[in-house]
């Protein structure tokens, strides 16, 4: 198959049936057929349930465990490549560190649950899941507490509130239901045990729900874009996260010897577009919130370019 048939091919059967659906979803809020509020309930449904059956079932039925290697690689890239965004905020885009905090996030934390999942599970199935969710297990364990110790660092906090942000910030991601079925399904596996016939069914009900309505979920939820937010903060953030931290995830991985798939995954994971959770910091902490929606959006549609020539690349 040439080039271009490939490209072709991953357009046709992989990411275009992705944004289809985020764009769907975004139609449906447009259009007034569903109201924005009213999407709270579903999103609540695809992160509590139908989302950790289809994980905890990918760890388990291929008795997977998280794969150090993997989380060991792609986080010597996202933490210096995030610490470095901080600091070029803070220099060159003459931030307050709250905002470089927020930048740096969305320059480096990827949408890896609600994009990510359904694009590795379409292409790769249950073995490249297991393989993402070594990535999806530290990524909000390490990013996300960095961010908000820099967010309270820069309103004054004393050293016993900064403790206690990174204990509240940790325990909160592990209490998130993403990462408990991840643990849950490391646990089970450890017993040996198979999972009962009934109960498996029942997870593979819900786990084939989950990836059509996460991304219509993801379309349904992006904030609107206002052309006037969409200045050298957004452009430098998409930059960094379509385009550099790929590319540094894709030597890193060759340099470490990282063999396929994982490494191609761990690529396409670097290239995904920044995640909701960036916005959410912004929001909390009150700073650069329309610039990190922006960015969100920004990132999501020059995305469908980006990924589709890295996957077809891969392919």
């Amino acid at each position: 198959m040439s080039h271009l048939a490939t490209i072709a091919s991953t357009l046709v059967s992989v990411i275009l049936p992705v944004f289809g659906l985020i764009a769907i979803g975004r139609l449906i809020i447009r259009l007034g057929v569903v109201d924005k509020g009213e999407t709270k309930g579903l999103t609540s449904l695809i992160f509590w349930i139908l989302l950790p059956s289809l994980l905890f079932l990918s760890m388990v039925g291929n008795r997977s465990a998280l794969r150090l290697d993997v989380i060991g690689v792609y986080f010597a890239v996202a933490l210096p490549l995030f610490a470095l965004s901080v600091l070029g905020g803070i220099a060159g885009l003459r931030m307050t560190i709250a905002q470089a905090a927020v930048f740096g996030l969305n320059a480096a934390f990827g949408n890896t649950v609600l994009l990510g999942i359904p694009i590795v599970g379409a292409i790769w199935g249950g073995p490249g899941l297991a393989i993402l969710l070594s990535i999806i297990a530290a990524h909000s364990l390490l990013l996300l507490p960095a961010a908000t110790v820099l967010v309270e660092l820069d309103r004054g906090a004393q050293r016993q509130n900064l403790v206690r942000t990174v204990r509240d910030t940790v325990v909160g991601s592990l209490k998130n239901p993403i990462i408990s079925a991840i643990l849950a399904a490391t646990a089970w596996n450890w017993t040996g045990l198979p999972v009962p016939e009934a109960l498996r069914r029942i997870l593979e009900l819900l786990a084939q729900a989950a990836p059509t309505l996460a991304l219509i979920s993801l379309g349904a939820s992006l904030p609107a874009l206002r052309r006037e937010t969409v200045g050298p903060p957004v452009l430098v953030a998409v930059a960094v996260k379509l385009a550099v931290m790929p590319l540094c995830m894709g030597l890193a991985a060759a340099a470490a010897s990282v063999p396929q798939p994982a490494s191609i995954i761990m690529v396409v994971t670097a290239a995904l577009p920044t995640g909701a959770n960036a916005f959410l910091l912004a929001h909390r902490s009150g700073a650069m919130m329309e610039v990190s929606a922006a960015t969100v959006v920004v990132a999501t549609i020059v995305s469908v370019a980006t990924l589709t020539a890295i996957i077809s690349a891969a392919l």
